[in-house]
């Protein structure tokens, strides 16, 4: 398997390449993560539909003013049947629903233990989080939307941010992502002062 030129990246290519199998996506196929979701246990709630389940200035609050401060997340206790229930912000564009649905896919294909907040003072909302755990359902998520050896030829072929963003049905800000992560960046830099 080609594996990227970063260390860093090369257990998340893994993991990515283990979700696209999973998925059961041939390696130049796009994976669909709302496909891919019921075989890790999520079930994915339209969220306006969780949204309108909610108090009437709660609702507006998290589509107002706190729409950018969450992008989707997971409910910590299992449904009866098992499965997760997992609510995307119907605010955001469908690439970084996708995104933040392929990390959520990650975090439970990796077993990864929900975040919890918990109360200080009586008042005061901690979150708990862990860089390493958010970076490595990043980094997999991505890998599985952008494989590496599909980059690779790509970013040797020439093609700038927003044609892979387009190829990949992404955001320009993940396809950027996954060149800079993988030790591709001087490649491209190259390939793109070629084709200017």
């Amino acid at each position: 398997m080609l594996e990227p030129f970063s260390k860093r990246a090369r257990p998340w290519e893994r993991h990515g390449t283990a979700l696209r199998q999973l998925a059961g996506v041939p390696h130049d196929a796009l994976l669909d993560p709302w496909q891919l979701a019921p075989k890790v246990g999520l079930r994915v709630m339209d969220g306006e539909t969780a949204l309108a389940l909610l108090f009437e200035e709660d609702r507006l609050h998290l589509c107002g003013p706190a729409s950018n401060s969450w992008s989707g997340g997971v409910l910590p206790l299992p449904l009866p049947d098992g499965s997760r229930l997992c609510i995307l912000n119907p605010r955001h564009k469908k690439r970084r629903n996708k995104v933040t649905l392929m990390e959520e896919i990650t975090h439970n294909f990796l077993n990864h233990q929900p975040t919890k907040i918990t109360l200080r003072s009586g008042t005061f909302e901690v979150r708990d989080f862990d860089a390493i755990r958010e970076a490595e359902a990043y980094g997999a998520g991505a890998a599985a939307l952008i494989p590496w050896t599909l980059l690779f030829g790509l970013v040797n072929q020439g093609m700038n941010i927003p044609q892979l963003a387009e190829i990949f049905e992404v955001s320009e800000e993940l396809a950027e992502y996954r060149i800079k992560i993988t030790g591709a960046y001087r490649l491209f830099q190259a390939r793109q002062r070629r084709t200017a």
